[in-house]
């Protein structure tokens, strides 16, 4: 069980950070293969804490729960929340890449300097 949880942890990271499937103007998937798309390897992954409570659930076999997206669901949100809080950016979809950022950044800043420029001519 760890390791699905550990594993959900990395497939969350990849989603939130790296995979973004790019569609052109006529409608094809440009990166149809894994061969320039970026998968989250051992090196990406941080150190992962997995506790578990001991529990059961009368619905379940022999007592067990699901899994499945448990670990998956609230990484993104703590990325963003982490991302926001530093940058002072909230990011509103995926991937929270760089270039996202530093996008979003530049477009921040060209709203900044307009606002600045027409206080100063009031």
């Amino acid at each position: 069980m760890r390791g699905q949880v550990e594993g959900g942890v990395a497939q969350s990271l990849g989603a939130t950070l790296y995979e973004e499937m790019v569609i052109d103007e006529n409608g094809r998937v440009t990166n149809p293969t894994f061969r320039n798309y970026h998968l989250p390897q051992f090196g990406d992954v941080p150190r992962t804490e997995v506790l578990f409570a001991d529990t059961s659930d009368s619905v379940g076999p022999f007592g067990a729960k699901s899994m499945s997206e448990s670990p998956y669901n609230p990484v993104a949100a703590a990325i963003g929340n982490a991302l926001a809080d530093a940058t002072g950016i909230r990011f509103c979809q995926n991937p929270s890449s760089p270039i996202v950022f530093f996008a979003r950044s530049w477009r921040n800043l060209e709203n900044l300097t307009k606002l600045v420029g027409r206080s100063s001519t009031s």
